[in-house]
């Protein structure tokens, strides 16, 4: 299955505990930064993986899309309620008893609320997902995932459902430099965590605008736009 959304998009990222994707509590902030392998509570069962990642190269507001997949294997389930200090799920009545319960429910139902509604965060098993692009070299030190968007931070629309399956977004960043992208992911009802899965650098080169007193060399000249690039000189008349 594969979901679909529309992204517009885009500090640096930080070796913490796996080099592919890192877990948050959901205290988790700009102060709070401790992923919670650094409280001893490295994720169990947990594989993400980009199925189509981001290219290395891209051009400001030229849309590609990414494609990303989130699988949850029963280990992850008997983690996240009997080692946890705070469970992550309720073993509550006869039909989620156990951790095998949770581990089917999360594979097989498909939410039945808009991932806007705030109904959806015990109505599916993978409650929030999206793409975070940041801009490298900026003031914020972590591109994690608990940073809202801005002018230069910028969040596709939220996605939610299953664990096994793959997730696609569309992404269009409006913005030029080193650029990070992560693909976000939110899970648990009593309790909840963050997991990112982590990108490789894109370069994004700056897009070519006649009049934003920027002459781009590959794009634009004194002919087509010499309000940027200054007028030709005058052709010597023979």
């Amino acid at each position: 299955f594969i979901i679909t959304s529309f992204f517009i998009t885009c500090l640096t990222w930080h070796n913490m505990d796996n080099s592919r994707f890192h877990c948050w509590p959901s205290n988790a902030s700009s102060i709070l930064t401790e992923t919670l392998a650094q409280h001893g509570y490295n994720c169990k069962g947990v594989d993400v993986n980009w199925i189509q990642p981001p290219p290395k190269q891209v051009t400001q507001d030229v849309p590609f899309n990414v494609s990303y997949s989130i699988d949850l294997s029963s280990e992850f389930f008997d983690w996240a309620i009997y080692q946890l200090p705070k469970p992550l799920y309720k073993l509550s009545n006869q039909t989620m008893n156990s951790s095998q319960a949770w581990y089917h429910w999360c594979t097989t139902h498909e939410s039945t609320v808009d991932p806007t509604d705030p109904r959806i965060e015990s109505d599916a098993c993978i409650w929030h997902i999206n793409i975070h692009a940041c801009t490298l070299g900026r003031t914020v030190p972590y591109c994690g995932p608990w940073i809202p968007p801005s002018g230069e931070i910028y969040h596709s629309l939220a996605l939610a459902g299953p664990s096994a399956r793959v997730y696609e977004s569309t992404v269009i960043i409006p913005v030029f430099g080193i650029i990070e992208i992560i693909a976000h992911f939110k899970i648990g009802i009593e309790d909840w965590i963050h997991i990112a899965l982590v990108s490789s650098n894109i370069q994004v080169s700056r897009k070519a605008i006649c009049g934003d007193q920027y002459c781009d060399l590959n794009y634009e000249n004194c002919s087509n736009c010499p309000i940027d690039c200054g007028k030709c000189p005058l052709k010597p008349i023979h």
